[in-house]
């Protein structure tokens, strides 16, 4: 065996030294795993922050402890902070004077605090300035709150303002609070620079401030620096930067006054950032990646003329201007700051020759996302934390929306339905899931609120009700709404009186008898889950049928009082009408229903016109039947979104054992005809269900005939090793599905096409084309030399961009040789110069995209551990955390018993490097893994394949 380290130095193994603990990314194709089968580290979402995972059944009162007093409020903050971040100084100072309201006679002031050190304060006349007193201070450890004690009591309706002078220490790279970030430039010299990130309780870890979202005032800022970096804020900067009279390197930049906002809504940086300016929008980012904001300034200024336009409130009548800021080593999370918008350098920059579509993709829509929070968010915030989603759910619809309107020819609508309600759809199948009205008390508890529910639930259901009133009503809905609430907070029941008052303006007959909006909503925002709507037709003579629903759990059937108010639309295999409109919805707003249709006997029907509703469908088995033959003579009778919905549904309803798991794998057999992507998408998590499941046993071999016959003629379409420009992006997201299934299964003419693709590029040294790289170099690399394999490493150590350094790390983990797979997991250790412009995300990458690329990843990641004297280092390097996640990935990749064999020895191995649960939970995994040969869903499934494999055309 060849060791790569002994071919280039650049891959030597390097003592470990201490590094904080990270999260790990994804590997290159794990857009094709299922959630529920893989276990995988928790990562930043793409749209925004950090999300977290769906929150555990928190059915017990909140501690409303946690909750500032009502005696007084903000009017005005003026602060004034100073950095030395230049120097990587860690510490900065501050002083914040607060003009405040009394509301209720008190004699405390009552504030939020996080780790600050508080020096002096001091309480002032409003009017004149004028000391009145030096008031005593607490800050409760708990609760956060930082109490000021007057000698005196506070009238209700005086005003005064509260002076404190305070220190605090910034963040590390955690993406919290006033936090510290850097970068290397091209000579290899670090920079370093200081953002903030508020939301949701972290701006009183950068000042005392009343840290409430309700709680809205204006702002002005000062920022001290050093002389030779620029400051940026939500505002614009007052004049041109002031030399600091205490000390002639630095200046002092002072900020315009701001709009009245929310806390967590402030934002600014520090570094020594270039700028790209056009009209009233600008991007800051480091200056060895200039080239790469051109894309981002063009879309965000395309994005919000169209928000504005579509809102009809242009977002410049409350921001004089926009900002877009790329900050180094934040992930790949966002921040929707009024007038500052902060991203990870991965979801804003867009270098066209490096990144791919997918690139440019997420950038597009992430900008949507955001800079639809101007107005849901910002303009309009949510009362408290519970309403969070008429933040986030709005984002996350107009997030495609947005970008669709901004840039028609994109076709980021098309996605929505596979990445947002199907997504949603996952997750929200728990019996313990939270609905989306749901309260919060501790910082804890509100930052789990960001989370599946939040995002893709709240905008699956508020796009439902966008398509069932009509978008013309519910823009009106909407203008009313945020003109009634605008720079103040929201509860649902704004959301829902703007939008009632709209459909009674228009005299729509869209409401049922009796009830309201409210009630309607209500149905969906209050409740946990969502419903499957049962579809059993009778086949007589009135051709009617009888509708009912009930919760959609994954994995049981339990009784449920709830009712949702479901709008259903249908059309059949003679009308053929897949357009979604409001005089199409009926409601079904009980527990069952009976109703008549025209639709003869021997056509199919298919409710839920283009998976508009958020519910699952159900369907007797003879409209299965009538489905399934329509799918396999001409699939595009059905609409390509009704093709995606039918796929998820079918599996889902397998999964969950409302439907004969024989019906889901034989309608999928006609995705052999399929060439739209959405249905392949909706495909891919039952795929990799089962790939997961059959990988190393007996019966893949079976699971591979399938999967062959139902790519065949769309793999023979494609020509999956050049781009042409017409190629849209649905049809590059669809070759990169088709051809990663086709390697994946070991597809001869795959792996041969790719693998020359990959030597051609290495004999023209000349990088392979974005678009299809991900599929070229990934499944290239599998056998592949020690040159080519050093190759593509040198394009990762060289490259600055991090989207395409996250390309090449999924790349060079899929190689199956071990030698240079245990070179890689040195990498991920290493230290010194070489390894210097290594991200610590970027490390722990590595891990994941190894284990999560193949069993061969697998293998070298447990000789590697197998070594005693690594896995110390690896801990110290990686953290524990990372190790734990290791162990339990190895394990859910465990499918046979020489597999478990290999675990086992390494759990022994191991021994107390890593904690018994871990150890217990990994057993326990690889026993479930081998439960369900013998389950019921397992036995369906292994026979169907065994007799798909010989005779597919007769199932």
């Amino acid at each position: 065996m060849v060791k790569l380290r002994l071919l280039v130095s650049t891959l030597v193994v390097l003592a470990a030294v201490d590094q904080r603990v990270v999260q790990a990314g994804r590997p290159a194709w794990s857009w094709l795993t299922d959630s529920s089968d893989i276990t995988l580290v928790p990562e930043q979402d793409e749209r925004n922050e950090s999300v977290q995972p769906l929150a555990p059944n928190r059915r017990q009162p909140v501690d409303e402890s946690y909750r500032l007093p009502s005696t007084t409020a903000p009017i005005h903050y003026h602060l004034a902070l100073r950095t030395a971040i230049h120097e990587n100084n860690r510490q900065f100072s501050g002083v914040v004077t607060i003009q405040l309201k009394v509301l209720e006679t008190t004699s405390t002031i009552t504030l939020l605090n996080r780790r600050l050190t508080i020096q002096r304060a001091r309480l002032l006349n409003d009017a004149t300035g004028e000391e009145i007193e030096q008031p005593s201070f607490v800050t409760d450890q708990r609760t956060e709150h930082l109490t000021f004690s007057m000698s005196r009591v506070l009238q209700a309706g005086e005003q005064y303002k509260l002076w404190i002078e305070f220190g605090g220490q910034l963040q590390n790279n955690n993406n919290m609070g006033f936090f510290a970030s850097s970068y290397l430039d091209n000579d290899g010299v670090r920079h370093y620079l200081a953002s903030s990130k508020f939301e949701p309780t972290h701006a009183r870890s950068a000042f005392p401030c009343y840290d409430e979202p309700k709680l809205k005032a204006t702002f002005e800022l000062e920022l001290t620096h050093s002389r030779q970096y620029n400051a940026v804020a939500n505002m614009p900067a007052n004049g041109a930067p002031v030399p600091d009279p205490d000390n002639a390197d630095y200046v002092t930049t002072r900020f315009e006054k701001s709009q009245i906002l929310s806390t967590y809504l402030l934002a600014f940086a520090v570094s020594d950032f270039t700028i790209r300016t056009t009209g009233k929008q600008d991007v800051y980012a480091r200056s060895n990646v200039f080239d790469e904001t051109a894309f981002p300034l063009d879309m965000g200024n395309r994005v919000l003329d169209a928000l504005g336009v579509y809102t009809d409130i242009s977002y410049y009548d409350f921001m004089p201007k926009m900002t877009q800021i790329a900050i180094p080593d934040r992930g790949t999370g966002a921040m929707e700051n009024w007038g500052l918008v902060a991203y990870g350098e991965p979801v804003l920059l867009f270098n066209p020759t490096i990144n791919s579509y997918r690139n440019r993709k997420s950038v597009t829509t992430i900008i949507a996302h955001e800079y639809a929070h101007q107005w849901f968010g910002n303009l309009v915030s949510p009362d408290w934390w519970e309403f969070i989603w008429l933040n986030e759910g709005f984002a996350t619809v107009y997030e495609y929306y947005g970008a669709q309107l901004a840039h028609p020819e994109g076709q980021y609508w098309e996605l929505f339905t596979v990445e947002v309600v199907q997504n949603a759809f996952s997750a929200d199948a728990s019996e313990s899931v939270r609905p989306m009205n749901w309260n919060a008390g501790s910082p804890d508890e509100i930052a789990a609120l960001f989370d599946t529910v939040a995002y893709d639930k709240s905008g699956s259901v508020l796009n439902m009700f966008r398509e069932v009133l009509g978008d013309d009503i519910w823009r009106q809905g909407l203008k009313r709404y945020m003109t009634a609430r605008q720079l103040d907070g929201a509860v649902a029941a704004d959301l829902y009186t703007g939008l009632h008052e709209a459909l009674q303006a228009t005299n729509a007959g869209f409401l049922p008898a009796g009830v309201t909006v409210s009630d309607l909503m209500e149905s969906w925002t209050s409740a946990a889950g969502f419903p499957v709507l049962n579809v059993r037709r009778t086949y007589n003579d009135d051709h009617s049928i009888i509708l009912s629903q009930e919760r959609f759990l994954s994995n049981r059937q339990l009784p449920n009082s709830h009712v949702f108010h479901i709008p259903f639309d249908f059309t059949d295999g003679a009308t053929r009408d897949f357009t979604p409109s409001p005089a199409g919805f009926h409601w079904l707003s009980s527990k069952a229903s009976k109703i008549a249709t025209t639709v003869p006997n021997d056509q199919w029907i298919i409710f839920n016109r283009q998976q508009t509703g958020y519910y699952r469908v159900n369907y007797d088995t003879e409209n299965w039947e009538l489905l399934i033959a329509t799918l396999r003579t001409d699939p595009t009778r059905i609409h390509h979104r009704n093709r995606a919905q039918l796929v998820n549904d079918a599996y889902n309803l397998a999964r969950a054992e409302r439907l004969d798991f024989a019906v889901a794998l034989r309608l999928m057999s006609y995705l052999k005809h399929e060439t739209e992507y959405a249905p392949w998408s909706a495909a891919g998590s039952a795929l990799t269900y089962f790939y997961n499941k059959l990988r190393g046993t007996p019966s893949y071999e079976h699971f591979r005939v399938y999967v062959n016959y139902i790519l065949a003629d769309a793999y023979a379409a494609l020509s999956i090793d050049t781009v042409t420009p017409q190629e849209t992006m649905l049809q590059l997201y669809l070759k990169q599905f088709i051809t990663t299934w086709a390697c994946r299964i070991e597809h001869p003419d795959c792996l041969a096409r790719t693998q020359q693709a990959l030597r051609s590029a290495y004999d023209a040294r000349t990088p392979v084309h974005p678009d299809i790289s991900t599929a070229v170099y990934c499944n290239g690399l599998i056998d592949v030399s020690d040159e080519i394999f050093v190759w593509i490493y040198e394009q990762f150590k060289n490259s600055r961009n991090q989207a395409h350094r996250s390309v090449l790390i999924d790349a060079l983990a899929c190689t199956r040789n071990a030698g240079q797979l245990e070179s890689l997991l040195s990498v991920a250790l290493g230290t010194g110069n070489e390894f210097e412009a290594m991200l610590a995300t970027e490390r722990t990458r590595i891990v994941s995209a190894i284990y999560g690329a193949s069993r061969a990843g697998v293998d070298a990641l447990i000789d590697f551990l197998a070594k005693p004297t690594n896995v110390p280092e690896f801990v110290n390097r990686l953290g524990q955390s990372t190790l734990n996640s290791a162990i339990s990935n190895i394990a859910s990749r465990t499918n046979n018993p020489a597999e478990l064999d290999r675990l086992d020895a390494l759990l022994s191995i191991l021994g107390s490097n890593i904690p018994e649960t871990v150890a217990s939970s990994a057993r326990a995994t690889v026993q479930n893994n081998f439960n369900w040969f013998t389950s019921y869903e397992g036995l369906v499934a292994l026979e169907f394949f065994e007799k798909f494999a010989t005779m597919p055309q007769e199932l």
